[in-house]
């Protein structure tokens, strides 16, 4: 027997359903930033692994304008882990502009500068970047972000459950 409480949750059953969801919890416009509001604590932002979705890159610039195209491995609101093929020096601590888009209804382009985290090496001469996104990085474009996330796990569940549009 459900409560009144069960009774008015809406069943995601389409894609239309989840649409609405997404767009309800992430609006395309965040509420206005003041001085009380509190600091993003980047550990608590989940992680997406970006090995099973189509490839979404980025480019990276350094301060002496050498270009480097990274291909992303996970992203959060927090910053992303990629893989890059590049002979340029990267070190930790460095500060990088990052630049991507997000293919989400429109594409919404990203630019912020982040600062490198770590930089390890990887397999078949690639090298694997931990970047963290600096504040510039506003709480729209964090929103955004987290918007996209939550899109992507949600077409990952409905592949996995074998939901298909009514």
């Amino acid at each position: 027997m459900f409560s009144r409480l069960q009774a008015s949750i809406p069943l995601l059953t389409d894609e239309i359903h989840v649409d609405r969801w997404v767009k309800k919890i992430f609006p395309w416009k965040s509420g206005s930033e003041n001085s009380t509001t509190t600091v993003l604590d980047k550990r608590e932002c989940y992680r997406l692994n970006m090995a099973s979705l189509p490839p979404l890159d980025a480019t990276l610039v350094t301060a002496s304008g050498a270009i480097i195209d990274i291909h992303m491995l996970d992203l959060s609101a927090g910053g992303l882990s990629g893989a890059v093929s590049t002979p340029e020096p990267l070190h930790k601590g460095q500060v990088l502009t990052l630049i991507f888009a997000l293919p989400l209804e429109d594409l919404v382009l990203m630019k912020t500068e982040a600062g490198l985290i770590s930089v390890t090496p990887g397999e078949n001469g690639l090298t694997i970047l931990h970047v963290e996104f600096s504040e510039a990085l506003g709480s729209r474009q964090r929103d955004l972000i987290h918007r996209y996330i939550i899109e992507k796990q949600f077409e990952m569940i409905k592949q996995l459950k074998g939901w298909q549009r009514a």
